[in-house]
């Protein structure tokens, strides 16, 4: 069978751009190799699983889309969705012209400072003109997709989903969940139309809307996309919720990645099943000693505590996998060692099966306390079921010791119940390529990855060192060793020469006009909050407090 794999795309705001140009390369990679002569059909590649937070929940939607039904769209590396999306479409400029017209999606200053009806205008014309006029093309789907691709965005619920637990001695405590998410499994048979793409679209939006930065966002959510057996009752259903960006709590999703893959692998064939990691984070430290309570004004600690947030957000499902990834390797070191001494007849098979016969009877039973009340949740996964599995998955040992054999059942039985009382049943080694970068050679990284919208060139250096990343990982070497992702077959395309004058930019080292454009956007977004606010009186307060107190503030910003 074809090899599968997973994508994480991390959030990034302007480093979207980064992230883009990752993609591209990828795809790219994928599409020159699934169509190489040379490659075989357990060689082939395919895309099936993608998730994102914020910009890079955005960033999974095109890319499904497209790959499912315009990949003809994919022109070139300087010509496709994600580059001009990312690099040509959005900027500083187009994101402060937030007039508010007195539609429903007006830009009050009140609700954000930049223009959210920019984000909507782009999420629109990529994701849903294709079903403006009521008839649309027929689908051409990229050869790196799978038939179906799950998908996968992280949202962050204002309001809350409530959930009752149970207390002791009696009753119950409710703890309302924020961190949120919609996944939905997309085809080309079943899901290119219009009602499917516009939830979509809407809820890659409301992953984007970066709090403060963009308004918040509206989505109807029903009770089935919440599956909790203890999920509290609702007064309607659809209930209306209210979103801001999904990477406030969960920034890199590569946890929904395996929750997905789940859905599609059962826990089988994990040996062509891989997953890639796409961040524009992770390459050097957020630590930072020189932060001192004399230091700790209104405006340090703001821009700290940004960091601090965003970098407890950051890769603890990546810390999580590889913690796992630990106690499945000692699992199967284990392993090994058993069928070893069980072919060399150190280890009794007879005794060995009796022993695990009964712990299997014990593990695959839900446990009760006391007074009969159910201790946790065990695998729905059958006795008989789990058996098979382990015979697929130890295969090689199994084969060793003779398939059929009372010293190949007493190992699989051994490995079974070890691996029950473990609770790594519903767990899998999982190979995770990693697309991360040092900030350093990076143009748009700072004000928390803003920089970025102020120039075309700076979001171009950020797409071409993003392709240039990815194009390192997928020609290594290590990729290529016997049951990795590779050999990939795939002659990498021209990239542009990167300015490297570029790297690690600095707000200090903008131009005057970069300076300017941006000063006078910002004072003008901050004159029309005071305007909502006090009205006329607004006029007098821009001129004695207002201009002022900005000034002073973007001037110290710039000086950082």
């Amino acid at each position: 069978m074809p090899k599968r794999l997973a994508i994480t795309i991390a959030g990034a705001v302007s480093l979207g751009s980064y992230e883009a140009g990752v993609l591209y390369e990828v795809l790219d990679a994928i599409h020159q190799h699934n169509v190489s002569p040379e490659t075989t059909e357990d060689e082939r590649i395919e895309v099936d699983v993608l998730t994102g937070a914020s910009s890079g929940g955005m960033t999974a939607a095109i890319v499904a889309n497209k790959m499912l039904y315009a990949a003809n769209e994919f022109r070139g590396p300087y010509d496709n969705p994600l580059y001009n999306v990312w690099v040509k479409q959005i900027d500083l400029v187009g994101l402060l012209n937030a007039e508010d017209d007195g539609s429903p999606e007006g830009e009050s200053a009140l609700r954000s400072i930049f223009s959210s009806n920019m984000v909507e205008r782009i999420a629109a014309e990529t994701l849903t003109d294709r079903y403006k006029t009521g008839e649309w093309p027929a689908p051409v789907t990229h050869m790196a997709a799978a038939r179906s691709i799950s998908l996968g965005l992280t949202l962050t619920n204002l309001n809350g989903v409530d959930y009752g637990y149970d207390m002791q001695p009696s009753g119950k405590f409710i703890f309302t969940r924020h961190e949120d998410q919609m996944t939905r499994v997309l085809s080309v048979e079943e899901t290119d139309n219009k009602e499917v793409w516009e939830e979509i679209r809407d809820a890659a939006v409301a992953s984007g809307s970066y709090p403060l930065a963009f308004r918040a966002k509206e989505l109807d959510r029903f009770r089935r996309d919440y599956i909790r057996s203890n999920l509290e009752p609702w007064t309607d259903d659809p209930s209306r919720f209210t979103y801001t960006d999904g990477g406030v709590l969960q920034n890199e999703p590569l946890g929904m990645a395996k929750k997905l893959v789940d859905t599609i692998d059962k826990h089988w064939h994990n040996s062509s099943r891989f997953y890639l990691f796409v961040s524009p984070h992770g390459r050097n430290s957020s630590a930072d000693s020189s932060f001192r309570e004399e230091y700790a004004d209104y405006f340090h600690m703001m821009r700290r505590l940004a960091k601090v947030l965003l970098g407890q957000s950051e890769f603890q499902d990546w810390i999580a996998a590889v913690e796992m990834n630990e106690q499945i390797a000692l699992l199967d070191a284990r392993a090994t060692e058993i069928a070893e001494k069980l072919q060399t007849g150190e280890l009794k098979s007879a005794s060995l099966k009796r022993t695990a016969d009964g712990l299997l009877k014990v593990l695959f039973k839900q446990p009760k306390n006391g007074v009969g009340r159910r201790v946790a949740r065990i695998s729905a996964e059958s006795l008989a079921d789990a058996r098979t599995r382990i015979e697929h998955q130890y295969r090689e040992e199994i084969d060793l010791l003779g398939l059929g054999t009372f010293a190949a059942e007493a190992f699989r039985d051994t490995v079974l119940a070890f691996e029950t009382a473990a609770n790594l049943g519903e767990r899998d080694y999982m190979r995770i390529y990693g697309m991360a970068v040092s900030e350093e050679l990076l143009a748009g990284a700072e004000l928390s990855a803003f920089l970025g919208f102020f120039e075309e060139r700076y979001r171009v250096h950020d797409y071409d060192r993003g392709r240039m990343v990815a194009r390192n990982v997928l020609t290594s070497s290590s990729i290529s060793e016997t049951g990795e992702l590779g050999p990939i077959r795939y002659t990498p395309t021209h990239i542009n020469p990167i300015d490297s004058t570029l790297n690690g930019l600095q707000l200090s080292q903008l131009s005057s006009e970069e300076q300017l454009v941006f000063r006078e956007g910002i004072k003008k977004r901050v004159n029309e909050l005071v305007r909502d606010l006090i009205g006329f009186w607004s006029y007098p307060a821009d001129v004695v407090v207002i201009d002022p107190v900005m000034n002073a503030i973007l001037n110290h910003l710039f000086r950082e």
